[in-house]
């Protein structure tokens, strides 16, 4: 048998015998009654749909030969030739796709059919196979445009098994948002499943995603890392804000809007890809820059930046730029309560007057506000806190498509402001003789000025006594009929409020 080895060639059978078999997988056809002239080693555990490798030991009389053989496995299956060289052979299967235990044993045969030994048994636990679940999305989207976020489930590798059943995603606050059914995937990846939507995002903005596999008997659950996405106007990291229409001549502010708001770093505008600004810091994520186009036509405007860090992004926008000349934009400055400022107007307001205009242009550009002279403003707010002298606003604009800067001027004559009081004293009217009022309270008697304040009977006099309790309080007693008139008054302080006169008539009946 030896000679007839070595001269003819041989083959192997390879007869997988299972004595535990689960889910259908049966005993294939049966090898000669042979004794165990072999053995088989390799792995005790493996997960579903995993190719393993065993190692076979022949009979003593393959030492020096070459055998090959089919791998029987239920029903014959012929696969790649298995060769025994010097009484060794490697033999690779995959497991069955359901958890089961399998006892394994191989045996040979010469070509003829003639018996030439048998392994011993190995078993084999196949169990389930945990998994890791992913969310594939890109860092940005677009405001209103549907973006495609992807889910994916993995089986732990070397399992080939694609995981089955559904797939749960949250929001941050694990609020369901979707759950899909899982299709196993169509790429070279092995053992993977995916389920996928289109979300648009609704505002600016960060929005967090984590997606949750609860398994399938087979495939293990699993919950992903969370998944954030930030929403922009432009869909990328860093948005343009100019005019969509420019003319030639006329200054237009250019914005660049990085997220996060707190990004350290700068960034750089450009015209059909040439710089137009140098370097510009961004402020709370802003960067801003005023350009004024020169020729006209349409043009790529765009934004680049780099941060501290090294991260960087760009954007574009197409407008564009028109010839002049531009019309005069015009300034609608409204006071409220008053009414719109005329330009170069002149108006007389009291100390202690604070308002916030509100302003409005053709052009659609914002109003800034600046003063020389003695009130102050902080962005359209006035506020005049002395009674003399005078203070003359700015409005000014720079303008916007079609439109050319501008600029109004307004005076504003500074008067001392009206004192102010809370006094009980009710309105003047007719009561009864021997009625005593009450004119003042213990808590009041000052001006908002800080004026005290004085009474006395200015007719009258002898119908009516003013009464000074001694916890401060003021009160006028009639005592005979007739009218009675009493006057409240405090002292004006220079250049600052107007002296303080209130005055009440009680006629006694």
């Amino acid at each position: 048998m030896h000679s007839a080895a070595r001269t003819l060639g041989l083959s192997v059978r390879a007869l997988i015998i299972s004595a535990l078999v689960l889910m259908g997988l049966g005993v294939g056809v049966a090898g000669p009654a042979a004794a165990a002239t072999g053995s088989i080693s390799g792995p005790s555990t493996a997960f579903v749909a995993q190719l393993v490798s065993f190692q076979v030991a022949g009979a003593p009389s393959l030492i020096g030969g070459t055998v090959t053989g089919t791998l029987m496995n239920g029903t014959t299956q012929v696969g790649t030739p298995v060769v025994v060289v010097g009484g060794q052979a490697s033999l690779t299967l995959t497991t069955p796709r359901n958890p089961q235990q399998m006892s394994i044993s191989v045996w040979f045969s010469a070509a003829d059919g003639s018996s030439l030994g048998q392994t011993s048994a190995i078993a084999l636990q196949v169990s389930g196979v945990p998994t890791t679940t992913a969310i594939s999305a890109p860092n940005t989207a677009q405001i209103g445009v549907p973006t495609l976020i992807t889910v994916n489930v993995q089986s732990q590798s070397p399992s080939g098994y694609a995981p089955t059943g559904q797939v749960v995603v949250r929001d941050v606050n694990g609020a369901v948002i979707t759950t899909m059914g899982l299709t196993p995937s169509w790429t070279s990846v092995q053992g993977q499943s995916f389920a996928y939507w289109r979300w648009t995002p609704p505002s600016a903005g960060t929005f967090t995603f984590q997606a949750s596999y609860a398994g399938d008997g087979i495939a293990g659950a699993s919950t992903s890392p969370v998944d954030v996405i930030i929403g922009t106007p432009s869909g990328n990291t860093i948005s343009l804000a100019a005019p969509g229409t420019m003319t030639v001549g006329v200054p237009v502010l250019l914005t660049g809007t990085v997220v996060p708001a707190n990004t350290q770093g700068s960034a750089g505008f450009t015209l059909n890809g040439a710089p137009i600004s140098a370097s510009v810091p961004f402020v709370n994520g802003s960067a801003t820059f005023l350009w004024t186009p020169t020729v006209a036509g349409s043009a790529t405007l765009g934004v680049n930046y780099m941060t501290n860090n090294g991260r960087s992004g760009s954007t574009s926008d197409q407008v564009k730029i028109v010839s002049g000349p531009a019309a005069v934009d015009v300034i609608t400055l409204v006071e409220p309560g008053f009414g719109p400022w005329a330009p170069n107007g002149i108006y007389t307001r009291g100390n202690g007057t604070t308002f916030t205009f509100q302003a409005s242009t053709l052009s659609g550009a914002p109003v800034t506000l600046v003063n020389t002279g003695l009130c102050n403003n902080t962005g359209l707010t006035l506020t005049i806190d002395t009674g003399t002298g005078q203070c003359n606003l700015v409005a000014k604009t720079t303008g916007g498509p079609g439109y050319a800067p501008v600029q109004q001027g307004y005076t504003v004559l500074m008067v001392p402001g009206q004192q102010q009081a809370t006094l009980a004293a009710p309105p003047s009217g007719r009561f009864p003789v021997g009625r005593t009022i009450r004119l003042q309270n213990p808590t009041e008697g000052v001006t908002s000025a800080s004026q005290n304040i004085n009474w006395r009977i200015t007719a009258g006099s002898n119908r009516c006594r003013l009464r000074f309790p001694s916890n401060g309080a003021v009160n006028v007693e009639l005592q005979r009929a007739g009218e009675c008139t009493v006057v409240a008054q405090a002292p004006a302080v220079p250049n600052a409020w107007q002296s303080f006169r209130l005055q009440r008539s009680y006629t006694a009946r």
